[in-house]
């Protein structure tokens, strides 16, 4: 039986993952819509730190194991980069905050286009990391907890060809020099189908949950 707590917890996290795929595709959205969506992905935020509060008043405590340090990097670097996306966006903000210009927009542009890739990067890399509370939480509201073998199998074929693709459009999407800041802005092709574009970007998620799941079961497996 999972608690309620736990059930609001996925839910504000498969919220926020939708919305920021969203926000991926600003030329599809437009501008006002973009914005009110990072308003309420933000909100989100906030909720989702304010119920894992007593995850940061651990952060000083214990031992730290390489699977516990590369979850703390991780949670920290994506505070890092989604609080640059916040400032960035009152800075670069054409509605909501339109007033607010403080600061050159093209650094405000240059800084949400870089904290977007690397949060988008870092939030799949996060679901990675509790994939398998994920997985085991999906397991506790089934029936039948216990999966055939078939059903493993197939899952695991299916999770092979989305990393595969993930692939592909990690390149195709040209991810890696946004990354590095190499384009300052994205260039969009506007023959392009708007559910390739989602396609393409659920399945690099896809592809940063599969390799960060696999990698940490090696490291947990290896300290065994």
């Amino acid at each position: 039986m999972i608690k309620p707590k736990m059930i609001v917890r996925l839910s504000i996290d498969t919220i926020m993952t939708v919305l920021f795929i969203i926000m991926m595709a600003y030329r599809l959205t437009g501008n006002t819509a973009h914005e009110w969506t990072g308003i309420t992905l933000f909100t989100l935020f906030i909720i989702h730190n304010v119920l894992n509060l007593n995850w940061y008043k651990a952060i000083f405590k214990g031992k730290y194991s390489a699977v516990r340090v590369i979850r703390t990097a991780v949670n920290l670097l994506l505070l890092l980069v989604m609080l640059g996306m916040m400032v960035s966006g009152l800075i670069i903000s054409q509605t909501v905050f339109s007033l607010i210009q403080f600061i050159s927009i093209d650094f405000g542009r240059k800084l949400h286009h870089l904290s977007a890739y690397w949060g988008f990067v870092l939030m799949s890399i996060h679901l990675g990391l509790h994939w398998g509370m994920i997985m085991g939480a999906a397991r506790r509201m089934r029936r039948n907890p216990k999966a055939s073998r078939t059903l493993v199998l197939s899952l695991r074929l299916v999770a092979v060809l989305i990393a595969g693709y993930g692939i592909y459009a990690f390149f195709k999407r040209k991810i890696g020099q946004y990354l590095v800041l190499y384009y300052s802005y994205s260039f969009w092709d506007y023959e392009q189908l708007a559910v390739l574009f989602f396609i393409d970007f659920i399945a690099i998620m896809g592809l940063s949950v599969f390799i960060t799941y696999y990698v940490m079961k090696r490291i947990q497996k290896s300290k065994r």
